[in-house]
């Protein structure tokens, strides 16, 4: 038993966390994977393994277009969410709860870590442990994608405080930015009780992923700076999309 989980390992685990962020923009997620789809290119016979896959959106939009694909992630309720909808809709996808800084036992094709799903970790050198794990789950010549933030955006347009209502739940958020974290503070109140979350993640930057990608051996093929696969200009890129070849 875990006594003092880390934050990812509870808050995605919440249905607050899915509350809050359910008006994601789903049209464009699958225009970014149907650009994606082309540019690689992503085969009919291509397997997938979406690392940090939440509750499914990326990998089940996949299997959707005829893809065997598996999904990982910590969260528990997350997955079960994932299977239910693969089986509800008899798609080929796969969902297992597993660490993305731990190997899986088979090798895919194309990996995918998508949405700022990577630098939650305390210890910086984890990283580096899950980009060792995306090698090694790809068969030699295999693909990655990282989709993360690109800092200078997030600092462009930084919002200190917000409060939001989503459904029954209004939060109440407070960002800040100290010593290499971006941190988001979440509160709420629901039933009577009161609850609060932190998001942390670590402000990784270019030069940062290709000192890991040096460390286990990836090749960048191509950065992009946003999810229309625009070329990568530190002065205006949204997003920070990096595909690497094993």
């Amino acid at each position: 038993m875990d006594n003092n989980p880390a934050w990812y390992k509870t808050w995605f685990d919440t249905p607050f966390y899915h509350t809050l962020y359910q008006d994601r923009n789903i049209a464009e997620a699958q225009f970014f994977l149907k650009k994606l789809i082309k540019e690689i290119p992503i085969l009919p016979s291509h397997s997938i393994l979406d690392i940090a896959c939440g509750r499914g959106r990326h990998a089940l939009f996949l299997s959707e277009q005829g893809y065997d694909v598996t999904g990982i992630d910590l969260s528990p309720n997350s997955i079960a969410y994932a299977q239910q909808e693969a089986k509800k809709k008899a798609l080929n996808a796969s969902f297992d709860v597993h660490d993305m800084r731990t190997a899986v036992n088979t090798q895919f094709d194309i990996v995918l870590n998508l949405f700022t799903s990577i630098g939650y970790f305390e210890n910086l050198h984890d990283n580096t442990s899950a980009i060792q794990a995306f090698y090694d789950n790809l068969v030699p010549g295999g693909v990655a994608v990282i989709d993360f933030l690109h800092v200078p955006w997030v600092k462009k347009h930084w919002v200190t405080d917000e409060v939001v209502t989503k459904g029954d739940v209004e939060f109440t958020l407070h960002r800040t930015f100290e010593g290499g974290w971006i941190q988001k503070h979440i509160s709420f109140h629901h039933k009577g009780n009161a609850f609060s979350f932190t998001e942390r993640v670590a402000a990784l930057e270019l030069s940062d992923f290709e000192q890991m990608f040096e460390q286990v051996g990836f090749r960048i093929r191509n950065v992009f700076g946003d999810y229309t696969l625009s070329p990568y200009n530190p002065e205006h890129a949204e997003r920070l999309i990096l595909v690497v070849e094993k």
